[in-house]
């Protein structure tokens, strides 16, 4: 999964894991890999297959299938010589992977997800077929997208009546003037506009509400929200 950062690529890969019959899925972000100590980093590498590996060996075709996440792929699986350490980790690393994957003794019950924001970092080898296969953008969403993601964020304002009708009407409205906001982004305009809420309602004086069922998002806090 690729794609510009703050676009669902991990929660979507988080759903992958909860609806496949599987074991639970392990979530590798890319630079825990990296270890101090010389053929660490290939350890942690292996110890991911180890399960599967073990399973595939006692059970054959019968084994469950497990799923390995990771997270910021880009990190671990740049090119090969691409990096100027004299460690050579980094390209030691993509080979214990390679191997891994698509090896002598590779294994058919693993499903491998990756998620990155530079594909372009990544090693070929990677991603040719029988390894990496399936690339599949996970782009900026569009207004309906847009849409529903704010109708996601602020359904908590409505179930405690905390947002006013005219914003629930113009929720369309903000969908179509946020262009090319990520699905994060959108997420963050609702947290600024609760916060402008928050803070019309606070006597600075005490730092209390002055009426704490008064406290409601109204449209100017969409607008000052868009604005920053």
């Amino acid at each position: 999964l690729y794609g510009p950062p703050g676009c669902g690529k991990t929660l979507i890969a988080r759903q992958i894991g909860k609806i496949l019959n599987a074991r639970e899925p392990k979530i590798v972000n890319g630079p825990e890999v990296l270890d101090k100590f010389v053929g660490g980093s290939e350890e942690k590498i292996r110890a991911l297959f180890a399960d599967a590996e073990k399973e595939q060996k006692e059970m054959g075709d019968a084994s469950m299938l497990h799923i390995i996440i990771f997270d910021e792929m880009d990190a671990i699986m740049k090119t090969r010589g691409s990096t100027r350490d004299n460690t050579g980790v980094s390209d030691s690393i993509v080979n214990q992977l390679l191997s891994k994957i698509d090896g002598v003794d590779s294994l058919n019950n693993i499903l491998i997800i990756g998620m990155t924001n530079r594909k372009d970092m990544i090693d070929e080898a990677i991603l040719r077929p029988g390894r990496l296969e399936i690339h599949i953008e996970i782009p900026l969403p569009n207004e309906h997208g847009r849409l529903q993601i704010l109708t996601i964020k602020t359904a908590e304002m409505r179930k405690h009546n905390r947002i006013t009708p005219e914003c629930v009407e113009r929720l369309p409205e903000l969908a179509e003037r946020a262009k090319n906001f990520t699905g994060a982004e959108l997420e963050g305009l609702v947290r600024n506009a609760a916060s402008f809420a928050l803070a019309r309602n606070v006597n600075p004086a005490s730092l209390k509400t002055l009426d704490d069922k008064a406290i409601k998002v109204e449209w100017a806090d969409f607008e000052r929200a868009l604005l920053e």
